[in-house]
């Protein structure tokens, strides 16, 4: 309980804050009781030496843009606000299991499993990019597997997604949006215009290191993932796995391709 000191035990008069389920470096998640309904959330709050203007307009539109995708196989948005010493606040379902990167730290996925993972992230990827919405931070941690079931995908943490329309891709002190390993290639050129098809590029790369046992690009240093993604062709997985077909293998480099006009253009395109 000592965690919980200086936020109030019921926020925005609704929620009752039990214990913390985790924290990073902009905000806390908590495992509350939701008053209205009985039922446990993850109650996630900005942490208050972060709030600013930037850190406050991203976590509204995260809110905003969950509050649009309802959808079985995206985490459930319940409500957003503030609480009564200004913390912004996003209440989601609470969610038991594990994500999809704990689930690869004991090895890799077999072909079925991931065929099925990659179904299901498409197809709430779909949802979200039909109304033109772009998740921008496809990786393994931002993926869950409730129960532990591969069948039970929810695609997590929206914080950085934008609509395609009057997309901005850098922060304000000139870094790069998103996670290196799973970037696409206009992303970490720090492109204005990254649509759908930087989404199909991450996921490809998730559905590579569930494979393959590591991402197509990595290296030790941020620096050296960039360039590997923006100048070197990826390893084709049949090298490494020669059991795959060799129809997974080329949807794989499609997917992978440094040109957005060469890649399935959106979610819906490549459940077809």
């Amino acid at each position: 309980m000592e965690q919980l000191i200086g936020l109030e035990r019921i926020v925005a008069g609704r929620f009752d804050v039990e214990r913390v389920a985790g924290s990073g470096g902009m905000g806390t998640v908590y495992r509350a009781l939701d008053l209205h309904t009985g039922k446990t959330v993850a109650l996630k709050l900005l942490h208050a030496h972060t709030v600013g203007r930037t850190e406050t307009e991203r976590f509204i539109r995260e809110a905003t843009l969950l509050a649009e995708l309802q959808h079985p196989r995206i985490v459930s948005y319940v409500a957003h606000g503030q609480t009564d010493r200004g913390q912004p606040f996003l209440a989601m379902e609470w969610l038991e299991g594990e994500d999809l990167g704990q689930r690869l730290s004991r090895g890799t996925l077999g072909l079925s499993e991931s065929l099925t993972l990659l179904r299901y992230v498409a197809d709430a990827l779909a949802v979200a990019h039909r109304r033109g919405i772009v998740h921008r931070d496809l990786k393994p941690s931002n993926i869950f597997l409730e129960r532990a079931e591969i069948e039970q995908v929810k695609l997590l943490d929206f914080g950085i997604a934008r609509r395609t329309s009057g997309s901005r891709q850098m922060t304000r002190t000139g870094f790069v949006i998103g996670t290196p390993e799973y970037m696409a290639p206009e992303q970490a050129r720090g492109l204005r215009d990254v649509g759908p098809s930087a989404d199909i590029f991450s996921l490809s790369c998730v559905l590579f290191e569930c494979l393959a046992g590591q991402p197509p690009f990595s290296a030790e240093h941020i620096a050296a993932v960039l360039a590997k993604i923006l100048f070197d062709d990826p390893p084709r997985l049949r090298s490494l796995r020669t059991e795959i077909p060799e129809s997974v293998d080329a949807l794989l480099t499609q997917m992978l391709a440094k040109d957005p006009q060469q890649r399935l253009v959106d979610a819906d395109a490549l459940l077809l």
